[in-house]
């Protein structure tokens, strides 16, 4: 027993220098990547780099931690949302892991009802938002200011919501929105910062996505940022029938597939709709699936129900959603004291 302690002892000990090592080696990298962004940063706010005045206003929604916060499905409710209030928005996001080499590129018009590309051109963010919201304009670039002018001359929009926007500083904006879903203090790759903490202070608004308050750590950084709350529900589950309710599948055995960044929180969301989450197929975020990865998740899947995140719902392939075991998991946005934040919009766009 007691050399069973003392190897214990050993590899519990080896593990910990093992960690303790590639933290060390991983703070190199980190010490120059919080370098480069806090020069950056200066940069701009010394006045050395300009910020480009688009021909509209601008809104960003982003955050300053690498994985899923619920941006896009905040920016759909924040571009819905300014419609319903007489506005023209348009979406304007860079569209990461597309092909897109254009200086623009439209997906969505806003009026035919449907991408003009598919999400391997404009990439999974873009697509999910022209289809979530068809009647809103769709544009992508990656240097955004080609697409804000372009949506002027195209759509005569009066609005532009920048998708992850916050770090993209060539674009002057009336207002930076901050989705903050936890705390952190190490610049990645040693920690999820994409840049310091004290980029916060740029904000003018910080939302914040499951949690109750503003961690301590984070706190000192926010300067005049305004904090509202914010929540993703459970909407409905989609398939080629149509639209159900989440409660169909409430005691059912269900598989889920997804390829985000944050799966954690999508099987958790299952388990709390009372599905029995049996299997979750995990991919990278971003994943481009092929018929042989989902022919055998259809094969271990027998009878079960597939649920899968909207986002990766537009991008299956039509074989495969014509199946009715097959469902989205759509989800909505709810932000609290909606009033006072629409307010702060539009005090923003009469600025």
């Amino acid at each position: 027993m007691s050399e069973n302690f003392s190897n214990n002892r050993m590899r519990i000990s080896f593990f910990k220098k093992g960690i303790s090592c590639l933290s060390s080696l991983l703070a190199v990298p980190a010490v120059g990547y919080f370098a480069v962004q806090k020069l950056r940063e200066q940069l701009y706010s010394w006045g050395l780099f300009n910020g480009i005045d688009p021909p509209i206003p601008v809104i960003s929604v982003g955050n300053v931690l690498i994985g899923g916060s619920g941006k896009t499905p905040f920016v759909i409710y924040l571009a819905e949302l300014l419609r319903s209030e007489g506005f023209r928005p348009v979406v304007v996001s860079r569209g990461y892991k597309g092909s897109n080499s254009s200086s623009y590129l439209v997906v969505n018009d806003g009026c035919s009802g449907k991408p003009a590309v598919g999400p391997a051109v404009s990439g999974d963010e873009p697509y999910l938002i022209a289809n979530r919201a068809p009647g809103i304009p769709v544009i992508i670039g990656r240097e955004r200011i080609h697409p804000v002018q372009a949506a002027l001359e195209l759509f005569q929009c009066d609005v532009a919501v920048l998708d992850d926007g916050f770090q993209h500083l060539p674009v002057s904006r009336r207002l930076d929105i901050v989705l903050l879903n936890g705390s952190e203090d190490r610049m990645f790759p040693l920690g999820r910062l994409r840049e310091p903490l004290s980029a916060l202070k740029r904000a003018d608004v910080v939302m914040l996505v499951g949690i109750d308050s503003v961690p301590e750590k984070t706190a000192k950084h926010l300067g005049n940022a305004e904090v509202f709350r914010c929540r993703f529900e459970p909407a409905s589950l989609e398939n080629q029938l149509g639209s159900h309710l989440c409660s169909k599948l409430t005691g059912s055995e269900v598989v889920l597939c997804s390829a985000i960044a944050g799966p954690e929180r999508f099987r958790k969301t299952a388990e709390q709709l009372g599905w029995v989450v049996n299997d979750h197929w995990v991919f990278r975020d971003h994943h481009a699936f092929t018929d042989p990865e989902l022919l055998v998740i259809l094969r271990h899947a027998a009878d079960r129900a597939i649920v899968v995140t909207e986002k990766d719902w537009v991008k299956l392939p039509d074989w495969f959603l014509q199946k009715d075991q097959v469902f989205a998991l759509r989800i909505k946005t709810v932000v609290e004291n909606e009033e006072k934040f629409l307010a702060v919009l539009k005090r923003a766009l009469r600025n």
